[in-house]
């Protein structure tokens, strides 16, 4: 075989890989705990609060639509791997994620895996399970088929907006049910989504997780927009000076706004704020100036005059709160 084209598959089939396991984790992000990337026990690992286990083999075919000599192989493959992967652990669902729709060559389930199809043993027709049947047969400790689905991600064509069509429908499906307005976070979280769930994958370590915390954090990161200058700050700070400190302390905004353990207390802090008027945003600024002080230890601060601290600092509080509702829809729409 060319080692050019050899290398090509294994980039693309990494890349499949990577996309689908961003798929299944927006499929459990409630009931998820940690997602892994060729881990101990599968390519894919979500391992769920209660402790179960859903196990994925992600098999890519470059050719998808006309290319179906090896998809027998790779359901012989995967149905080994899962097996063993099921015998290791506690698993609550075993999973075979393709780019094929004909993922058994089979004509009689053809036309069953259309689109994005989730196809459980039980739903194929006999024909296709006897297909499955006959591979499980030579595995020693065979997997349980009430636990087995077939599950399709088109994708294929070098053309990205094609590529990753479903993957970013998906995404985008999942930010609107977010309630949150911002332009163009899907793109953005896909990125990040992309990078982190690659690098997990590239770790030696294959006890290194990517935490519940880790994948949603940044778009709390994002909706809590410390450069967004909003009208409500018009009467109590000044535009140039705001938009001097965000672009000059960056880094040290940055370094605040990246720690969960501080967006918390924050936000704890302002639930427990007493505030004797009654519009919510005119006690985000209250909250602000009064209590910007007991924060000064949480910034490394070094050649900052006391105002531009002051500054600064308030409007890492400011932008926190004036958030915390997206915030809180977030949380409770991922069970976090």
């Amino acid at each position: 075989m060319d080692k050019n084209k050899s290398a090509s598959s294994e980039v693309f089939g990494f890349d499949f890989q990577v996309n689908a396991a961003i798929i299944l984790m927006l499929e459990n992000i409630e009931e998820l705990n940690s997602l892994r990337l060729e881990g101990n026990l599968e390519d894919i690992e979500l391992y769920l609060n209660d402790g179960k286990y859903i196990l994925a083999q992600a098999k890519a075919v470059v050719k998808s639509s006309s290319d179906f000599r090896n998809v027998r192989r790779n359901l012989k493959k995967a149905l080994e791997t899962l097996s063993e992967g099921a015998g290791k652990s506690q698993t609550k669902q075993l999973i075979l994620i393709t780019n094929s729709p004909n993922p058994l060559n089979d004509e009689a389930s053809r036309n069953l895996f259309t689109l994005d199809a989730h196809r459980p043993y039980d739903s194929l027709p006999r024909s296709s399970q006897k297909i499955i049947d006959k591979y499980l047969k030579n595995i020693s400790a065979p997997l349980d088929t009430s636990k087995f689905m077939i599950q399709i991600l088109p994708y294929e064509t070098d053309i990205d907006e094609e590529r990753y069509k479903f993957v970013r429908y998906r995404i985008d499906d999942f930010i609107g049910s977010l309630s949150l307005n911002s332009i163009g976070l899907g793109k953005q979280i896909m990125t990040i989504w992309h990078h982190s769930i690659f690098i997990n994958g590239t770790k030696n370590d294959r006890g290194i997780e990517l935490r519940k915390k880790d994948i949603i954090w940044p778009i709390i990161l994002i909706v809590t927009n410390i450069n967004r200058f909003d009208e409500d700050l018009e009467d109590h700070f000044d535009a140039s000076l705001y938009n001097e400190i965000v672009y000059k302390y960056h880094e040290i905004i940055d370094y605040c706004c990246e720690r969960i353990d501080f967006f918390i207390k924050v936000l704890y802090d302002y639930n427990t704020y007493h505030f004797e008027g009654t519009r919510q945003k005119d006690k985000c600024w209250d909250f602000a100036t009064n209590k910007w002080e007991e924060y000064e230890s949480e910034f490394d601060f070094s050649d900052i005059d006391s105002e531009t601290k002051k500054g600064l600092i308030k409007i890492v509080l400011y932008s926190i709160v004036r958030d915390r509702i997206s915030i809180k829809n977030i949380k409770e729409r991922v069970n976090l």
